[in-house]
């Protein structure tokens, strides 16, 4: 294959980031002084993502509309189907001898879980239909969310006349302080479980699907090894940061090692930076599958912490599992290109817009 140069790591101009893995721990949790209540995506979107975009107590009041949702319990009753749906499509890898791994495998994975665990199953095909972003590029380059938010009108107009125990009509149904939501809020949190978990997990599992393939042995062993999967998602989540940073709000004048910022202003939670953190990681620009421990960052930290952090567990799990038992060995095709960036000082892969794979070593 042919060499793989570092692109460098994209930076949001003219605003500092919050480095390091203590910095970032605190200020994820000091939500007095670094605010989420601010919102992003702006040329998408004209409404916040919730509980993501707003602070307590707040925050807390929409979380726990959501948190039925990603209960442990519900999570655990999804194993089966989501298996299911991961073997279905590592045998047409086993099957064929070659994919391309992102749109073949990730996307459908991921979209498929995503339907089933919102109780709407039949919606598998449209969700993987949308392919690797929540948001869709235009030729010109920008971005159009006029497909999500289709989406997500029409389910809650379906909720809303005819209820049913999908994840939408939960969110219809939900009051606050004894009112109803609004329709701006529920399509917040529509939209927030809806492309909140995707593009990322489809990276994850593209990314895990590379380390693989360029790792014989350790794929060998947690083929040998089920029971070490787990601890390996953690660490390919630690290594590849899906959510390499996310934006807050300074309420005042803050500083620390990492710079300075006045009231107002906006910063970015750097949580790659700080899952790269040599002073917490040993030879943190290793990809070590046995890490333990493994304080990382990927799922965030503080009220904001991933709430749908189990369910990507599961379908990590479920997914390697199925690969790993299906299809003994895999590499990456001759000249397949892979961009990189550059994290601390080591090369990362981006996002894969193709990950082409073979079978055999």
């Amino acid at each position: 294959m042919p060499e793989e140069r570092p692109v460098g790591v994209r930076r949001l101009a003219g605003v500092v980031e919050v480095a390091g893995h203590a910095a970032v721990k605190e200020a994820a949790r000091d939500w007095g002084r670094f605010s989420s209540a601010l919102q992003g995506d702006p040329d998408v979107r004209s409404y916040p993502q919730l509980p993501l975009e707003v602070d307590p107590p707040a925050h807390t009041a929409y979380r726990s509309i959501l948190a039925p949702i990603f209960a442990h319990s519900a999570v655990h009753d999804l194993e089966p189907r989501l298996a299911d749906v991961a073997r279905e499509l590592v045998r047409s890898f086993a099957d064929r001898g070659e994919i391309e791994a992102v749109h073949e495998l990730a996307v459908p994975m991921v979209g498929a879980s995503i339907a089933w665990a919102f109780g709407r199953g039949g919606d598998a095909a449209e969700l993987v239909g949308w392919g690797q972003e929540s948001w869709e590029t235009r030729s010109d380059g920008s971005r159009d969310g006029s497909r999500l938010d289709a989406y997500v009108n029409r389910v809650l107009d379906e909720a809303v006349a005819s209820p049913g125990d999908d994840a939408f009509s939960a969110i219809a149904a939900a009051r606050i302080d004894g009112r109803p939501l609004t329709r701006v809020e529920m399509i917040g949190l529509a939209n927030l479980i809806l492309a909140g978990g995707r593009d990322t997990v489809i990276h994850l599992l593209a990314g895990a699907m590379w380390a693989l393939a360029t790792r014989p042995a350790e794929r060998a062993r947690l083929r040998a090894d089920a029971a070490a999967v787990p601890l390996a998602i953690d660490e390919l989540v630690r290594f590849f940061s899906p959510l390499p940073r996310m934006e807050r709000r300074v309420t005042v004048d803050v500083e620390g090692a990492w710079g300075r910022a006045a009231a107002g202003e906006t910063v970015v939670l750097g949580f790659a930076r700080a899952n790269h953190d040599a002073t917490v990681f040993t030879e943190p620009g290793g990809l070590r599958l046995d890490r333990r421990p493994n304080p990382h960052v990927g799922f965030g930290a503080g009220p904001h912490t991933c709430i749908g952090l189990q369910l990507a567990r599961l379908e990590a799990r479920v997914f390697l599992e199925a690969l790993l038992a299906a299809v003994p060995d895999w590499r990456l095709t001759t000249g397949a290109e892979i961009a990189f960036v550059v994290i601390e000082g080591t090369p990362v892969p981006a996002r894969f817009e193709h990950l082409p794979l073979v079978t055999g070593a």
